[in-house]
């Protein structure tokens, strides 16, 4: 159940509709420099592969664990997800729900990003607004979702690889599975 949970969400936010990547498309970074480089040291021992908590693997009901959008607009990656952080019903800037790693060519992990993720029933009972963080609301992804999950909501950061379509946008062009 943990695993299905943590795969489901985490795919769930990475097939995000157009207009949720659309929403994240802001490549405004200034003033969250020195936030962003805070994010860069939290995850700074993860940048070749995950441990210790994000260890649970995302994987999508179809099977897929690197996400790139069927449409062209670019990849996400792989997946690892902190199941105890995703089911806590908070945010934390600090503590990403999910790591996003890069597959290389030999089969190395290099870590491009983190997921914000949290469920919308949980979120909505305590809060009247969306999340944000960095300036940035979260996207909320609905249930029915190719990840069978409910409602949640979702914010990437590419703190480690640049993405030329912003900072916060869902897909980075510069980002492949394979």
């Amino acid at each position: 159940m943990r695993a299905v949970l943590a795969g489901g969400l985490a795919t769930l936010c990475l097939v995000a509709v157009p207009s949720i990547a659309a929403a994240h498309g802001s490549t405004q970074t200034h003033g969250h420099t020195a936030k962003l480089a805070e994010l860069r040291g939290v995850t700074a021992s993860y940048t070749s592969g995950p441990g210790e908590p994000w260890t649970t693997r995302v994987v999508d009901l179809a099977g897929i664990s690197c996400i790139e959008d069927p449409d062209g607009r670019g990849g996400m990656g792989i997946h690892f997800v902190d199941v105890g952080n995703l089911t806590d019903g908070e945010v934390d800037r600090l503590a990403p729900e999910a790591l996003i790693y890069e597959p290389g060519p030999d089969g190395s992990l290099g870590l491009v990003a983190v997921e914000y993720l949290v469920f919308a029933e949980a979120w909505d009972a305590a809060h009247a607004r969306p999340p944000i963080l960095y300036g940035q609301r979260f996207a909320r992804v609905s249930a029915g979702n190719r990840y069978g999950l409910p409602d949640f909501y979702e914010l990437h950061v590419w703190h480690e690889k640049a993405n030329r379509n912003g900072t916060f946008n869902d897909w980075n062009p510069g980002v492949h599975c394979n």
